[in-house]
């Protein structure tokens, strides 16, 4: 049995959408993060630091399994699956390589982007420019890699939905970055596409 802890947001959506890939069972328990519950002693047992996602995996024995951060729930459960992440050593590298360029570059500067530009109620012009200068390095690498295949890793993969929701959050708004990429929007249009990643997408809203 899978709990997935979460909240509509992009790294909240990675999580739905890689169990939706995969067809795997799960319940979701929507966070109130509003009202802090992710900084309750109960979800910190499963996420020390209140990070979102959150997942716990209960086998057949009894036997429970951890996993906080999109990140890890991703990687781990492409390794166990063996889907959604190469078997050739190179082509896998490629992959991985995509997959923390997500995790580690694309997000926190998207993240960033959001909170300086749209939550704060005062405006620093030099932090928005400097995550909005970030989240071009990021398209650009993203679109320069797409012109030459269908999706990052060459096949579909956790690298995609690593980056997905990220870049389909930034094509709701007016005057998107995106509409200067076309092969990024290309690929998003494509991904946007996927039955299970529209479900993944609607998860906490079901």
């Amino acid at each position: 049995m899978i709990t997935l802890y979460t909240f509509a947001t992009p790294n909240g959506r990675k999580a739905s959408i890689l169990l939706e890939e995969l067809g795997l069972a799960y319940t979701v328990h929507k966070l109130d993060v509003m009202a802090g519950e992710h900084r309750t002693a109960d979800y910190l047992k499963f996420s020390p630091i209140g990070k979102l996602p959150a997942l716990v995996e209960t086998t057949a024995d009894g036997k429970t399994c951890r996993l906080f951060g999109s990140g890890a729930i991703l990687l781990h459960y492409a390794e166990q699956t063996g889907q959604l992440l190469p078997i050739d050593v190179d082509a896998r590298a490629e992959c991985l390589s995509w997959f923390f360029m997500g995790i580690s570059d694309l997000g926190p500067a998207a993240v960033e982007m959001f909170r300086f530009s749209v939550r704060l109620p005062e405006k620093l012009p030099s932090a928005i420019d400097l995550f909005k200068g970030e989240l071009i390095r990021c398209y650009n690498a993203l679109d320069q890699r797409l012109s030459v295949v269908e999706y990052l890793a060459g096949e579909y993969s956790i690298a995609d939905i690593a980056c997905y929701p990220f870049i389909a959050a930034a094509a709701l708004s007016s005057g998107s970055l995106l509409d200067r990429f076309p092969n990024l929007k290309r690929w998003h249009d494509l991904l946007g596409t996927r039955p299970a990643v529209v479900r993944g997408m609607l998860v906490p809203e079901l």
